[in-house]
């Protein structure tokens, strides 16, 4: 029997769940891990959500960038409040979903190529971990450098990610085992979403510690200005040097 399909697997699970399906998805690891995914925090609202996406929120600024928008949760809230609020998500069913929810400025764009939307931000919002978008040390600085060609002078990040360390379960300590004995980051970790047959592709996410984002940092052009924490997650603030 054939493997899943490869698709917008993480699109089609938000079409699902605004289409009023009641559904839940799976997000695989590469070593085979495999934990259930409700979409339904995807279309919380702020009420909802914890004390760190609030402060991010809050902080936000001028023209606000919204990376890995989702079903654009945040970039509403934003709007509601009259912000100015561009979305975008490299997910074309996430964009569709976004778009049909309110979101008035989506764009499929990822990370690295925010340069094509020919604009200027003052604030980029990272939420829902999306730090960990950096991938890994490598493309972390094309990344950053890709945010800074289009900021706004005074510009800041916006960023959520979670210390993978603070965690005792051997299904874990044995992943960043591994990957430190390759050479990466214990953080380092590839996923991907699955609904039914349809699989996303392998993603990369780079989960790091707060030390091991201030060395990232060292060689970019962003510097750690503040930083709060809840347990493992934090909300990180970067500043352009």
């Amino acid at each position: 029997m054939d493997g899943p399909t490869t698709g917008d697997a993480f699109g089609e699970l938000l079409r699902l769940a605004h289409d009023g399906h009641d559904v839940l998805g799976v997000i695989e690891r590469d070593d085979g891990l495999v934990e259930v995914h409700d979409p339904r925090i995807y279309f919380t609202g702020p009420d909802e959500w914890d004390a760190l996406d609030r402060l991010a929120c809050q902080r936000a600024v001028g023209h606000v960038l919204d990376v890995g928008c989702g079903a654009g949760r945040h970039s509403l809230h934003l709007q509601a409040e009259g912000r100015e609020v561009t979305a975008i998500d490299v997910s074309p069913g996430a964009c569709q979903v976004a778009r049909a929810r309110g979101v008035r400025r989506v764009h499929q764009v990822r990370l690295e190529d925010v340069t094509s939307l020919g604009e200027r931000f003052d604030t980029f919002l990272l939420l829902g971990n999306n730090l960990a978008l950096l991938g890994s040390p490598g493309r972390a600085q094309a990344a950053l450098a890709a945010l800074a060609a289009v900021a706004a002078p005074d510009a800041r990040i916006l960023g959520r990610n979670r210390d993978p360390y603070v965690t005792e379960d051997p299904l874990h300590t044995a992943y960043h085992a591994c990957n430190r004995a390759h050479g990466r980051l214990g953080g380092q970790t590839r996923i991907r979403c699955r609904v039914g047959r349809l699989a996303d592709r392998w993603l990369d996410y780079l989960f790091c510690s707060q030390d091991e984002l201030v060395d990232l940092l060292t060689t970019s052009p962003w510097q750690l200005a503040a930083l709060d924490s809840d347990g493992p997650d934090y909300l990180a603030e970067l500043r352009l040097r």
